[in-house]
């Protein structure tokens, strides 16, 4: 799954809480689906978070022997 689609599933269910007419059963139901949602979200914000912080050591990296070749 990916993070915009689970966005758009959070939307969805989150109006369907606040809109709708729905009996406690299924409002349980859906608070479980949006916070497993939530959490997957979270999990891959968290993974492209490392991965991005990875790449932003090897830019600097570049950076650094760059300034030392020029010298």
């Amino acid at each position: 799954m990916n993070y915009e689609k689970n966005a758009k599933e959070l939307e969805q269910i989150i109006k369907k809480l606040s809109e709708e007419k729905i009996g406690v059963e299924e409002g349980l139901n859906l608070y479980e689906q949006g916070l497993k949602l939530a959490k997957e979200s979270i999990k891959e914000l968290n993974e492209a978070k490392g991965k991005m912080e990875i790449l932003n050591k090897e830019l600097e990296k570049l950076q650094v022997e760059t300034e030392v070749d020029d010298d």
